[in-house]
């Protein structure tokens, strides 16, 4: 790089000259002793090392030495699990080895984005039933568990087909880090067993993806399946609530017999019933029943009562900021007494990255959660927030979210998660979670909770609410009623605000109801709220931008113990700093591979600039790093790569005052600000720079 900033980046042309050279070698398996010297020297000349370690597993495949490869391969997966070649290198490694449900998983994603066919030259005792669902989640998309879009079958004659679909009384195929998932339905003071008939009725159903699963509530519990009878074992004093689910066709019966209690319950099929045991208890039924994970009665000195995380999708401060107290009024009257952020900015412009940065404190270049279209699964040494807070006794429970966090391992330290695709109205949450603490109110909690009645969707798929249709002048309700865009593109419009206006005053009242009853029944000291968003929305943006101010200066309040009182702060802020914040107010451990700071207002370093980034496959790159006073924009020519890298030595770089951003006439050319944003740019952006060194993708069949 250059000293004086006058270019923003320059590439390393010796490395990419030897990558171009090693790639041609290859292209002719020339994998021989001048390949391993130019190898040598690439990494010398600081080439990527997820690059060297592909063109050494390759040589080592070329010579025989398929056990190696795979070490260079994962090695290089490590550092970049959605890279085609990575995939492509690994299979023939597995394959060659006799791994081969290791190779069929790779062959998955092949065939999933670039419609490579599967190659079945493999022991068909390999197809088991097992093997064809983590084949499903493979070829699938992360987001939305347990729907499975590609839910595969094999038949010896028609070999492997797929059907979209879902998991549903079953247990879900994901990262065996934990006890399993069992995919059961949500009820509440329904009849028994006639959401699981219907889900039953439907899941095979062309359209299901489309027309039911999208509202459907999945209750997701992760348990350990019994087969006829479980013996819980309980220590003198210990108490617990423990869930169970039917597995039968129909309602079950189970006999309960403890030193107090011997008589029959009812369970209902996938579907959780709930039993308060103070004692050793034998449950038996004629049927397999699923034991939940006990929730354990009792409070802890060093855990709060209450720890509750609210995601209100979509509040974009931006927008709200300027007078919070009348759009929202409850809401703002509860966090008056707390601490509100008013620099907050999201680290990306839709949910599946933001999530993934906020339960992590990770930017997505670094836990790889970025490409919303490939399934991979966030390594054991990142450790999520709800794994945290696992690891300290609470009670973690996601009773409402969107499933985002579930097949790439994100949301993995919940032992029970609520979830629907779209639907997640905040009136529905508020009084869930209501129920769930009179319930369950001598237990130390940590709950997250996600609404979604901001999110604008596209009107050619989704209906704004009834009240503001029916508000709306004939010449509004048809305005734009059409687009199709996705949510971050949707355009100003009448109908698009007037639906988001409506969403904010239901979110604000079902709030209310909700605070009303934490201060009835909680002290401030027993409770710790927090309140952020993911993202902001398009729909006010008259200069549109995907890393916009509206799109990405989000919403961060918090109240309750170890909080300030009263305080507003202008400081910078970023999503990723909700993780280390919570860790400095709970008292769990903060990794280096964290990139979350504390801020200023609990005597953290803070930050200067907070990145906000598009980091979007098939799309250009799109960056906004914001000081107190300035914006410096990036954006690309090329499109990002698939394995989130892209060239940045012809990226347009331009300094804005934060009040005209992307404005014209209001651009800036001063050597202090380049001075004071190239650096710290160039620090957020190592891992995102492919130094012009791409592999060549797989040919589509």
């Amino acid at each position: 790089m250059s000293d004086d900033f006058s270019i923003f980046w320059r590439n390393n042309e010796q490395a990419s000259a030897l990558f171009y050279d090693l790639l041609a070698r290859g292209e002719q398996d020339a994998y021989d002793d001048a390949f391993l010297a130019q190898l040598a020297a690439y990494r010398e000349a600081g080439g990527d090392a997820a690059h060297a370690d592909i063109f050494a597993a390759q040589y080592l495949l070329a010579n025989g030495d398929a056990v190696s490869a795979a070490v260079c391969g994962e090695r290089s997966y490590h550092r970049r699990p959605l890279a085609p070649i990575t995939w492509q290198t690994l299979a023939a490694a597995y394959k060659s080895q006799g791994h081969y449900v290791d190779a069929l998983i790779m062959q998955g994603y092949l065939s999933s984005c670039f419609n490579v066919p599967i190659d079945l030259n493999l022991p068909r005792e390999v197809l088991t039933q097992d093997v064809l669902d983590r084949l499903s989640v493979a070829m699938g998309k992360p987001s939305y568990a347990p729907i499975a879009l590609f839910r595969m079958t094999y038949d010896k004659n028609r070999g492997l087909s797929s059907s979209a679909t879902a998991f549903v009384g079953e247990f879900l195929p994901v990262s065996p880090m934990y006890p399993p998932y069992y995919v059961g339905v949500y009820t509440e003071q329904e009849l028994h067993g006639g959401k699981a008939w219907m889900i039953a009725a439907t899941r095979n159903l062309d359209g299901f993806t489309e027309h039911v699963s999208g509202d459907f509530l999945f209750d997701l519990v992760r348990g350990s399946r019994a087969r006829g009878s479980a013996h819980i074992d309980l220590s003198p004093q210990q108490e617990v609530v423990l869930p169970l689910l039917g597995t039968g066709e129909s309602t079950q019966e189970i006999r309960i017999r403890a030193d107090h209690a011997d008589g029959t319950a009812l369970l209902s099929t996938a579907t959780p019933s709930f039993f308060r045991l103070s004692e050793t208890t034998d449950f038996s039924s004629p049927h397999d029943f699923i034991v939940g994970t006990p929730i354990a009665i009792g409070h802890a000195p060093h855990r709060r009562r209450l720890v509750l995380n609210l995601l209100v999708d979509a509040l974009p401060w931006e927008i709200m900021g300027t007078d919070f107290a009348a759009h929202m009024p409850y809401t703002a009257r509860f966090f008056a007494k707390g601490l509100t952020f008013r620099q907050q900015f999201s680290t990306a412009e839709f949910t599946y990255p933001s999530l993934a940065a906020i339960e992590t404190g990770m930017y997505a270049q670094h836990s790889g959660v970025f490409n919303d279209r490939i399934v991979m699964t966030l390594p054991s040494e990142f450790v999520t927030l709800s794994e945290r807070m696992r690891s300290l006794g609470y009670a973690t429970t996601n009773l409402r979210g969107d499933g985002n966090g579930v097949y790439n391992g994100v949301t993995r330290g919940y032992d029970r998660l609520i979830v629907t695709p779209y639907r997640l109205p905040a009136y529905e949450g508020a009084e869930q979670v209501i129920r769930y603490l009179e319930g369950l109110h001598d237990a130390d909690h940590f709950i997250f909770l996600h609404a979604t009645d901001l999110h604008p969707w596209p009107n050619k798929n989704f209906s704004i609410p009834s009240a503001a249709q029916a508000q709306l002048s004939l010449a509004d309700r048809i305005d734009a009623s059409a687009e199709g865009k996705p949510s971050p593109y949707l355009s100003p419009s009448a109908l698009n605000q007037a639906g988001f206006w409506q969403s904010v005053h239901s979110v604000d009242r079902a709030l209310g109801v909700l605070f009303a009853y934490l201060e009835e029944h909680y002290t401030p000291d027993e409770y710790l709220v927090n309140l952020y968003s993911d993202h902001g929305v398009s729909i006010f943006d008259e200069i549109p931008h995907i890393v916009s101010a509206a799109l990405t200066h989000t919403a961060w309040m918090m109240r309750g113990a170890g909080v300030p009182k009263g305080i507003t702060a202008d400081e910078m802020t970023s999503t990723v700093d909700i993780y280390p914040t919570l860790a400095h107010l709970l008292g769990f451990p903060v990794d280096a591979t964290v990139d979350g700071v504390l801020p200023r207002i609990f005597d953290g370093p803070g930050r200067e600039i907070a990145c906000s980034n598009s980091l979007f496959p098939t799309k250009p790159y799109f960056l906004a790093a914001r000081s107190a006073t300035h914006t410096l924009f990036l954006e690309t020519a090329e499109p990002v790569n698939m394995d989130g890298t892209v060239d940045l030595s012809k990226a347009a770089v331009t300094i804005y005052p934060r009040s005209h951003e992307k404005e014209k006439g209001y651009e800036i050319d001063d050597s202090a600000l380049r001075t004071f944003f190239y650096p710290r740019v160039r620090e957020f952006l190592k891992g995102i720079a492919d130094n012009g060194e791409v592999f060549p993708l797989p040919k589509e069949a």
